[in-house]
């Protein structure tokens, strides 16, 4: 690029010594010519002598920043003809990024004191070899088998073969559930570290997520009646209420959604997909309004994803894929949910005419308070929980013992 510059440079420069020459022979010609014209040509020539001179100092600016500003440190071929610029800045950052994973890695082995370490073979065996039939999944982390166990006991198995740039994720789910246990938790049974490949197992949800229920055509002809509905909707509460007030200091889930609420066998939910959890003891050693404000926001992220899961529930519309491009158009749509009218055409049809409108319409108006679009204003998760369990009792669709078998949440020496 260099050499380019310097050959353009050197063009230019002859350019303008002919230019130069030129201007002195019209100057010995018209020597004894009219004043005037000699005048004109003297200034035409000025002008392209300057228009020459600005640009052979624009190319040369442009050369020497070629040359020696742009900080290009390496170049690197990848895959034939695929190149990749390196510069000092990425160097740094891909090295960080590899420190991190090192010491996530290091992290997860260090785990096995706190969640059961399995062993490859035995897991491998139990899925036959993670077979195409016992595939049940596949997220954004990695595939999802089921295993049979020589008891006739089910698990499921998260296969994660390029763990490298998940390190991060499988040591937040590692250190929430393998710490954490509650009946709308997702049991965590162990993992494995096998090479390249980890393995993270849990017990069995036979009936799947509560998205497939609600959205699926599949699911469809088994429709999730409202009893069903708000049973899973008091489940999320409380199990969010105990990550956010079990008084080891607030965990936060960060990516709550209809898919990663999974349903048991009696439909009791289990909070899973922990990889973007945070543990918020605090965020420093004194706390100021800005560490405050930002353990709030996280909190309340929490509450807006379940507010969303709610109207799910209701509506039987995908409502995370719904594009709200403003705070008033999400401020208006909820307005209009709220009126009796929008009411019962939002409503699912599969709800319509089942005779719980009014509990319907209360738990609508749980799900706007958590979906309020100035954070500070949304309800904690344990005021939810406590006005969803107060709609239950109303209601007597949820038998009364499956709620009160979960003791109070909020007090520390809580053993939920």
């Amino acid at each position: 690029m260099a050499v380019g510059g310097a050959k353009l440079a050197l063009l230019l420069i002859h350019i303008l010594s002919v230019a130069g020459d030129e201007y002195s022979s019209s100057r010995d010609n018209d020597h004894g010519g009219d004043d005037h014209e000699h005048r004109k040509k003297l200034i035409s020539s000025l002008k392209s002598g300057f228009v020459i001179g600005y640009v052979f100092s624009s190319v040369s600016v442009i050369t020497i920043f070629m040359s020696y500003c742009v900080p290009w440190a390496s170049l690197m071929k990848r895959k034939g003809n695929e190149v990749m610029m390196k510069t000092p800045m990425m160097t740094s950052l891909m090295e960080r990024q590899e420190m991190k994973r090192k010491e996530a890695n290091v992290q997860i082995c260090m785990l096995g004191n706190i969640v059961k370490r399995l062993n490859f073979v035995g897991i491998s065996k139990a899925t036959a070899n993670f077979s195409q039939a016992n595939k049940i999944g596949l997220g954004r982390m990695g595939t999802m088998y089921m295993a049979t166990l020589p008891d006739g006991r089910f698990l499921a198995v998260k296969r994660i073969v390029d763990s490298q740039q998940f390190e991060e994720q499988i040591v937040s789910e590692l250190k929430t559930l393998g710490t954490l246990k509650h009946k709308n938790l997702l049991p965590l049974f162990g993992f494995c570290v096998e090479s390249n490949t980890r393995l993270l197992v849990y017990k069995y949800m036979s009936n799947g997520n509560l998205f497939d229920w609600i959205h699926s055509v599949k699911h469809r002809r088994k429709t999730l009646q409202w009893p069903l509905r708000l049973k899973v909707a008091v489940g999320v509460a409380r199990g969010l209420a105990r990550l956010h007030h079990g008084g080891r200091g607030q965990v936060v889930h960060l990516n709550i959604s209809s898919k990663c609420i999974l349903l048991d066998k009696n439909f009791e939910p289990k909070l899973s997909n922990f990889g973007k959890a945070m543990l918020i003891t605090s965020m420093s050693n004194t706390p100021g309004v800005h560490d405050e404000f930002c353990e709030m926001a996280l909190v309340k992220e929490d509450v807006h994803g379940f507010g969303v899961v709610l109207l799910e529930l209701i509506t039987g519309m995908d409502c995370s894929r719904m594009n709200f491009s403003s705070n008033s158009i999400l401020n208006e749509w909820i307005g209009n949910l709220l009126s009796t009218s929008y009411f019962k055409d939002a409503m699912d049809r599969f709800l319509i005419g089942q005779g719980f409108d009014d509990e319907i319409f209360q738990l609508l108006k749980v799900a706007c308070n958590c979906l309020d679009c100035i954070p500070d204003r949304r309800p904690s998760m344990f005021q939810v929980y406590k006005d969803i369990k107060a709609i239950t009792k109303r209601s007597e669709v949820v038998d009364d013992s499956e709620i009160q078998m979960q003791p109070e949440i909020c007090p520390a020496t809580s053993q939920d």
